[in-house]
């Protein structure tokens, strides 16, 4: 009987004890006060392959997060001055597209953070990131005739187009024409062309409502008339030029050279209202084909001869130069660059090989 009351008494002890531990609360671990930790990064560049190890020439790199005990991240691109930030206690995945150096392979430092409350863990690193800028438009001036589809021809003085011009633009092959791969622009002397009262005919084209763009590379290759009284210009308007007018529209000058300003003297200029303009002595540029480039952003406008920085300018939102502009070639006879001394004789052409344009 002792042995059955132990037992019993044994068994209702289990029991309750049992019971107990059922009801027992177990608290969590308070990570509010744990530092992040195995922190993970990873940047998988775009288009990475065998023959592009370095991407495929986008420039897009995908950044991944995660660690334990974080609460947020934060990538950092000093070079960039780009920050993103990402508030999902997992981590994330945040897109980049690295634009520098167009051509070429670029070192830039990535920093990553973790965060808990205060309390941080960081990860610096480098990648190599090849950028090639993707063509978008061009001309290589390789058909029996000038692309209707893309030029406009301006015809006419208009007043001498703001600029005192002498000249009366014409569509005509003696003063326009593609041969050989090169567009030619020709500046003629034209008794009374046509009975119009002008001694001098050449040709104005332009892209106007056919190609426009916003930002990008442009590169044309061109060898520019050298007689007296030529005023080359290869240049882009805003294209609202026909609601505020110029020079509220913007005028971006990629190429000008006059008789006035002197023989292989290049300009590059920007017009708003305000001026800003340099010019560098290139010789042989009436001889030789020279690279005239721009690098058009939200942020500056760069000038390159033979790839050769000329200068840079800043920018701005409060400019006009943020909106979709238009190409025009011409040379003009005379005006405010060509001079009054004029004598067109065998070397009044401008040729240009090509302009391409990329973004």
């Amino acid at each position: 009987m002792r042995n059955f009351f132990f037992i019993f008494g044994f068994s209702i002890f289990i029991l309750f004890f049992s019971a107990c531990k059922e009801h027992e609360v177990v608290n969590p671990v308070d990570k509010t006060n744990l530092p992040p930790d195995s922190l993970v990064v990873s940047a998988q560049l775009v288009g990475v392959s065998v023959s592009n190890p370095n991407g495929d020439g986008s420039g897009t790199v995908n950044f991944s997060v995660s660690a334990r005990n974080a609460t947020s991240y934060q990538i950092f691109l000093p070079s960039e001055s780009k920050t993103f930030s990402i508030s999902n206690a997992k981590g994330g995945t945040v897109s980049y597209n690295f634009q520098s150096n167009p051509g070429q392979v670029s070192s830039y430092t990535v920093q990553v953070t973790a965060f808990n409350g205060s309390l941080k863990k960081d990860s610096i690193f480098t990648i190599q990131v090849f950028y090639q800028m993707q063509l978008v438009w061009s001309d290589e001036f390789n058909g029996l005739s000038l692309n209707s589809s893309i030029w406009n021809y301006e015809k006419g003085n208009n007043n001498g187009w703001g600029n005192n011009e002498l000249e009366y633009y014409t569509s005509d092959t003696m003063n326009v024409k593609t041969k050989n791969g090169y567009l030619e622009i020709t500046a003629k002397y034209s008794p009374n062309y046509n009975s119009t009262g002008f001694n001098y005919t050449s040709s104005r084209i332009t892209t106007q409502n056919k190609f426009t763009f916003q930002y990008g590379k442009v590169e044309m290759r061109a060898k520019l008339p050298a007689d007296s009284g030529t005023w080359p210009a290869l240049w882009m308007l805003g294209s609202n030029i026909g609601t505020v007018g110029w020079p509220a529209c913007g005028e971006i000058d990629m190429v000008e050279m006059g008789t006035v300003t002197g023989l292989n003297n290049i300009l590059c200029s920007l017009h708003w209202g305000g001026d800003t303009s340099q010019q560098k002595n290139i010789p042989g540029s009436t001889t030789d084909f020279h690279l005239y480039s721009m690098d058009w952003r939200a942020d500056h406008i760069a000038f390159y001869i033979d790839n050769v920085l000329l200068y840079s300018f800043p920018n701005t939102s409060s400019k006009p130069f943020n909106q979709n502009f238009f190409i025009i070639f011409n040379v003009a006879v005379g005006g405010n660059m060509g001079g009054n001394n004029v004598n067109l004789s065998t070397s009044s052409t401008m040729y240009v090989d090509y302009i391409r344009v990329y973004n």
